[in-house]
Formats: structure tokens, C-alpha cells, sequence
């Protein structure tokens, strides 16, 4: 019993000194250029970061781009229904431009998407969408060491897209919370 609890002392220190940071965000998300959205999206994801060199941190997340529906007019020129929402797995870096106090930061992101909940009108048998490369690029803010506001561009691979387009290009504005 003292091993077991001795162990378990030991790897909360151990945690702890690696100061580890687990991000929570959530907040809205919409297409950009030809993907715009027909209603509001949401997007909610869950990050852990290490600081390293203290200006600079890096890590790897998993988002949930939500409700993404678009509306697409076929050859026939009727419409068709595009629905589905997407899953970015990444690994990212973020560097801190002034690291005091409030702290502005510029982040990038690159990973895979998966494609899911596909609710898209196929008209013939046609295959469903894929997801592939994912890649973000964006600017925030950190406050108290505890809070984040983000505004982020990302481009993600849909292979077989229903609309025809290769990329989803999407434009989000989250708030992060730090929960360690």
C-alpha cells in the first residue's frame, strides 16, 4: 500500500513539473469563400501543451467543427443538401509575440480531419466525403495564464466533397479556459 501510494505521489509531482497545460475552447465557426455556411457552426476542442524556452509552447488537440451545412445547386440546378461535421487531430506551436501579462500569440496547427456524421443529399450512388490534410494558422490573445481568445483560419482536405471542392475553408473565433 505505501509503494502504491508512493508511486502515486511521485507521478503527480512529476506531472506537475512538467507544467503541463490542458485547453478547453469552444465557440463559432464559418466557411469561408465558396464554402460559405447556410447556418451558424460551432466548434469545441480540447488541447495539452508543454511551455518550452518561455515564449514558445507546444502540443496536440483534437477539435469538433459542428453543424457544418452548406448549400450547393447541382447540374440540375437543384439544391443539394451538404451536411456533415469534421474532426481535426493535430499537433501544433504556438509562440508568444510579448510574454507578460496579457500575452498575444501567433499559432499552427497541422494534422489530419476526419469526416463524420456525413447527413449530405447523395443523389446517385456516389461515395462519401473523407477527410485528409488539416492545417491552421491564427492569432490570440492569453490572459491570467488561465483564459484565451483566438480568431483561427483553417483549411481542411475533403476528399469525394459532394460540391466538388478539394478544400473546407473555415474562419473561427474560440475561448479557451486552462483546466491545469
Amino acid at each position: 500500500m505505501k509503494k502504491i501510494l508512493l508511486v502515486l505521489v511521485f507521478s503527480v509531482i512529476s506531472i506537475n513539473s512538467m507544467a503541463l497545460d490542458l485547453w478547453g475552447r469552444g465557440g463559432l465557426v464559418a466557411g469561408v469563400g465558396s464554402e460559405k455556411s447556410e447556418d451558424t457552426s460551432y466548434v469545441v476542442g480540447l488541447e495539452l501543451s508543454q511551455g518550452i524556452l518561455g515564449f514558445a509552447d507546444v502540443g496536440a488537440g483534437v477539435g469538433y467543427n459542428g453543424n457544418l451545412k452548406f448549400d450547393e445547386r447541382g447540374l440540375d440546378n437543384n439544391v443539394n443538401g451538404i451536411g456533415y461535421d469534421l474532426l481535426p487531430v493535430y499537433a501544433f506551436a504556438k509562440f508568444n509575440i510579448i510574454p507578460v501579462g496579457v500575452k498575444p500569440y501567433v499559432v499552427a496547427r497541422a494534422g489530419k480531419t476526419f469526416v463524420i456524421n456525413d447527413n449530405t443529399d447523395y443523389f446517385q450512388d456516389m461515395s462519401v466525403a473523407e477527410g485528409g490534410f488539416y492545417g491552421a494558422l491564427g492569432v490570440g490573445v492569453e490572459l491570467l495564464k488561465s483564459l484565451q481568445g483566438e480568431l483561427l483560419y483553417s483549411i481542411s482536405e475533403i476528399k469525394n466533397n459532394p460540391n466538388g471542392e478539394d478544400y473546407v475553408q473555415l474562419v473561427s473565433l474560440t475561448i479557451g479556459y486552462n483546466f491545469l
